[in-house]
């Protein structure tokens, strides 16, 4: 993992679409994934050997409201604490830019409701919705 860094850029269109693919996720329209990345608050790439094997960024309006959205990590790649990589820029990040009493987000499956407390979310089971504490 000494190889492993985590910059702060949005990826290609076909970037995304590779990591997408290789966790299983469906792939969207190509001009609708440009302009979703094109309109992130922040994103941030794992790479490799400037090679992406991660990815996650932050939706939402930039002052009030921050949902992480999309934290991709190739399986070959995955039970390496990338993840908590990702996650971390992303939460300075928040941490740097939100105001108190901001409302900061993500939807997830509850069976990472361990990994995602670690960063301050609590799983709601009504409707699958973390938020922050």
């Amino acid at each position: 993992m000494s190889n492993i860094t985590v910059i702060e850029r949005k990826p290609t269109v076909e970037e995304y679409i590779q990591l997408r693919d290789s966790v299983g996720w469906k792939i969207l329209q190509y001009d609708k994934i440009k302009t979703g990345l094109d309109n992130s608050v922040y994103c941030v790439c794992a790479e490799d050997q400037d090679n992406i094997i991660g990815f996650g960024r932050i939706v939402g309006d930039g002052g009030t409201v921050f949902y992480i959205q999309d934290i991709i990590v190739k399986p070959s790649y995955q039970k390496q604490k990338i993840g908590t990589l990702i996650m971390r820029k992303l939460m300075e990040y928040i941490d740097n830019n939100c105001i108190e009493d901001a409302i900061i987000g993500l939807i997830a499956i509850s069976e990472l409701d361990k990994f995602y407390k670690k960063f301050g979310f609590t799983y709601n089971p009504n409707n699958r919705f973390y938020r922050y504490k």
